[in-house]
């Protein structure tokens, strides 16, 4: 397997209920070293591109709402495997489908409000790396 390194970021809903050291110890659990981190509060230009593919869509507005709501921390993560396994450690997007375990079935309040995000690619991974943190976060 290659190291990879995906984009993780706790979401508004758990930096209010100061759960953060919580999930990266989590994260850190399941073999996951922390590269690189930044505590901020994303505007909304930065969902608008973040978040393109759901521009236009119904929830959009209260999905850019709530990223813009509160704090954040935009973490990018390494390890093997990074992109899939990170994705099986935070669970379904709905916390009453998610497995038992995960940080959504742990944290989460409810399918919006689903405590953090975590890249769904490879692809993806590189395209929010380097949105957040630059190319450069993504050498190793």
């Amino acid at each position: 397997m290659a190291v990879e390194r995906t984009l993780f970021i706790i979401k508004p809903d758990a930096t209010a209920k100061h759960i953060v050291g919580k999930i990266l110890a989590h994260v850190e659990g399941k073999g996951f070293s922390l590269v690189e981190a930044r505590y901020t509060r994303l505007t909304a230009d930065q969902c608008q591109e973040f978040y393109a593919e759901h521009v236009g869509k119904p929830f959009f507005p209260s999905l850019v709402e709530f990223m813009t709501s509160g704090p954040v921390l935009l973490c990018c993560l390494e390890r093997d495997n990074a992109v899939a396994t990170l994705r099986e450690v935070i669970g379904a997007t709905d916390p009453a489908q998610a497995a038992e375990g995960t940080i959504r079935k742990l944290y989460a309040e409810s399918k919006g409000r689903n405590s953090v995000h975590a890249s769904d690619s490879v692809p993806s991974a590189h395209r929010e790396v380097r949105l957040f943190f630059g190319a450069t976060a993504l050498a190793h």
